[in-house]
């Protein structure tokens, strides 16, 4: 069994990266429709109060403290003397969709921050469509796939044999 800094370090990426991949699946599957039928100008709006304003502090928190759990449980399972082989995949794949995410994150981040300068009708479609693909569909899948890796890797850590 490894030691409890992994376990410990897995439970809190998989919490973190759980409610990430909720905020994204959300996001896409409840949210999105809605603001395709609403418009681009709408979500600007909504965006300037949320996204700009509490989400300023929350998403960097979210997005980063995940990747930085799942990569601290990485790392710590490798030095464990005791690792679980069927644990490794799955920690690999979580470090590297969260990194993914991240990388996402560099390109998605100045669209959305883009919003706080006032935006005519043509540059805020832009905006709509851009983040979309790359804040929400990208990126939303790259934390919902570091997620499923790290409930794949906590149900491997904690398989009864």
């Amino acid at each position: 069994m490894p030691r409890a800094r992994t376990r410990l370090l897995l439970l809190a990426a998989t919490f973190l990266g759980g409610i990430l991949a909720g905020t994204s699946v959300d996001r896409v599957i409840v949210g999105g429709p809605a603001w395709h039928e609403l418009g681009a100008a709408a979500w600007l709006e909504y965006s300037r109060r949320a996204d700009l304003g509490a989400g300023l502090v929350a998403y960097p928190i979210e997005g980063i403290g995940a990747a930085l759990l799942a990569i601290a449980a990485t790392v710590s399972n490798y030095f464990d003397g005791n690792r679980r082989r069927g644990t490794v995949l799955p920690l690999y794949c979580a470090a590297v969709f969260s990194i993914v995410g991240l990388l996402l994150t560099v390109k998605a981040a100045p669209i959305m921050l883009s919003l706080a300068a006032p935006q005519d009708a043509a540059a805020a479609q832009r905006a709509f469509d851009a983040f979309f693909v790359w804040g929400l569909y990208l990126r939303g899948a790259a934390e919902t796939l570091a997620f499923a890796a790290l409930v794949w890797a906590l149900s491997d850590l904690y398989r009864i044999e």
